[in-house]
């Protein structure tokens, strides 16, 4: 079955890099992607790209085809067949290597056929129909994988030739990465794989299409996956995995934000992004201006966790320059159900006195380039658990930009992740900070769910705590932390163990807090009520 998996995932490469615009066959997509032409070939030099395409008539060890049609600078095939690389193949790993997979397509479809500066070219090409089958006859029977259509559309130049290169030579170069690699669409539809191994274990994977339009630049105008399921069982470890997802958009996707480097592969570009962390020239940007997803649940063995939306947008000023981040608010429910692992979550919800979590949350994050500060709006950036508490945040913090450049100078974080920590921390300063926890049943389920494992009164277990906490002014006496400070705050937190309503902490200093300042202080005494702008209540 690795072979299908592997097939499934070297056939989707072949095409480019995803809204299923299939090949016309009398019927209309919902998915089509509008106001998409396809570029004008050149029938004169169309023969010379079918033979750089291997598919003039000549022999080929890599693709063969049953029956042609060609007219000027199109050209259908019908049932060809790409041929699985060599056992002793050595070809490139960024290169197509199906892997002990033959791929056969019922038709292909080539349009705007052309050389351009000597490379073979197209601007549409369309395989249907498409099947992956395994060359070992044992893999064969432990399952299939279908596509309905892929579809590529005014690639660049060096994609084309590349796609050239894979259906005639095994041992290709590696996929264009950058500017190179860019195309007005790709899609994938009907994707359908079925796993049926002789240990018993099953599994179904759908996927009604997957897109992308209009890359260049490293930037996708949009990508969008349709109606994704997954259903998978493992007898040796007797887990099952359900996973629905009905749909993914996003808009105006940046892959410069995850790929520093110009010439990374769309890889490494993820893996080096979220390993170097924010962007310097850009650090409220998450790479997209708006992403939905509709319809996301998932279950192993039990544990159902559903997300019915998420909705995130992000505005830009006139440079360009992300500005503002807003999450609309997001409902999430974890359940527990049928299954082993459900029913060690449903033990563990019980002692909470839960049968299931609904958690709300919501952020607003707006960033001023110019003075790099970052506010987080109070009111619009909370976590609320039903019959739990509702936790509101606020923030102004300073020195998002001077961060990120800061940890790109350090580097690789795994040398030295004390020193990447401390040069980070340098550049952040406090403006404010507002947190405001209010109640709504959490301190009684958490004082009775550790009594109950514990064997003591809850009440008891509550009295002790707020006790402890009273004495904390006492605790510190002699420390030169300021006293004021300390009583206020403990007074606040027995009060809301005892009769909990809404704890609010909030830091408010006179002049902005260097954050490494509060690291490297020997003697707290200079960090007072007064000019931390400390305040704490439960009221």
């Amino acid at each position: 079955m690795k072979y299908l998996l592997t097939g499934v995932a070297a056939i989707a490469m072949l095409t480019a890099c995803g809204d299923n615009d299939k090949p016309d066959d009398g019927a209309s997509s919902e998915y089509a992607v509008q106001d998409i032409t396809a570029r004008a070939g050149d029938p004169a030099t169309a023969p010379q790209a079918l033979a750089a395409f291997a598919l003039d008539g000549s022999d080929s060890t890599r693709l063969t085809f049953a029956g042609s049609d060609i007219k000027g600078d199109k050209a259908v095939f019908t049932d060809v067949t790409l041929l699985s690389a060599d056992d002793d193949d050595d070809s490139d790993e960024d290169g197509i290597d199906l892997d002990g997979t033959v791929v056969k397509a019922k038709k292909l479809e080539l349009d705007g056929l052309a050389m351009v500066d000597g490379k073979a070219s197209f601007s549409k090409m369309v395989m249907s129909d498409i099947s992956l089958v395994p060359t070992d006859p044992e893999e064969a029977e432990e399952g299939s994988a279908t596509i309905g259509s892929i579809q590529l559309v005014n690639p660049s130049p060096e994609l084309a030739a590349w796609v050239a290169s894979a259906f005639s030579d095994a041992d290709h170069g590696d996929l264009p990465t950058g500017d190179a690699l860019s195309f007005d669409l790709w899609s994938v539809g009907d994707v359908n794989m079925q796993i049926n191994e002789e240990d018993g274990e099953t599994g179904t994977f759908l996927i009604d299409a997957i897109s992308v339009s209009g890359l260049k630049d490293r930037k996708a105008a949009g990508m969008s996956l349709k109606n994704m399921k997954f259903d998978m069982f493992d007898p040796s470890e007797d887990t099952t995995v359900k996973a629905n997802i009905g749909d993914v958009s996003v808009e105006g996707f940046d892959f410069a934000v995850f790929a520093p480097e110009e010439g990374e592969s769309l890889e490494d570009s993820f893996e080096s992004g979220f390993m170097s962390g924010l962007n310097a020239q850009d650090p409220a940007n998450p790479g997209y201006k708006s992403i939905s997803m509709k319809d996301l649940n998932f279950d192993v063995s039990g544990v159902n966790f559903d997300m019915p939306s998420l909705v995130s947008k992000v505005s830009h000023d006139k440079q360009g320059r992300a500005v503002k981040v807003v999450t609309e608010p997001v409902k999430m429910v974890l359940n527990a159900g049928d299954g082993e692992l459900g029913q060690q979550l449903g033990t563990q919800l019980a002692t909470l006195g839960y049968e299931k979590l609904e958690l709300t949350m919501a952020s607003e994050q707006s960033y001023d380039p110019d003075a790099d500060i970052v506010t987080l709006a109070k009111g619009k950036n909370y976590w609320e658990l039903k019959d739990g508490f509702r936790l509101d945040f606020g923030a102004k913090y300073e020195g998002a930009s001077a961060m990120a450049a800061a940890q790109a100078e350090q580097g690789d974080a795994s040398a030295d992740p004390s020193a990447m920590m401390d040069a980070v921390m340098e550049k952040l300063t406090i403006h404010s900070l507002d947190l405001a926890l209010d109640d709504d049943g959490i301190v009684d389920r958490a004082f009775n769910a550790y009594a109950a494992q514990s064997g003591e009164d809850p009440q008891q277990l509550r009295n002790q705590t707020a006790g402890m906490l009273a004495m904390a002014p006492m605790m510190a006496a002699g420390s030169g932390i300021d006293p004021e400070l300390v009583t206020e705050a403990a007074t606040a937190l027995s009060s809301f163990i005892t009769d909990p309503k809404t704890l609010t902490l909030s830091l408010n200093p006179a002049a902005p807090l260097k954050v490494s300042t509060l690291a490297d202080m020997e003697d707290p005494s200079g960090l007072t009520k007064s000019a931390l702008g400390f305040s704490a209540s439960n009221e």
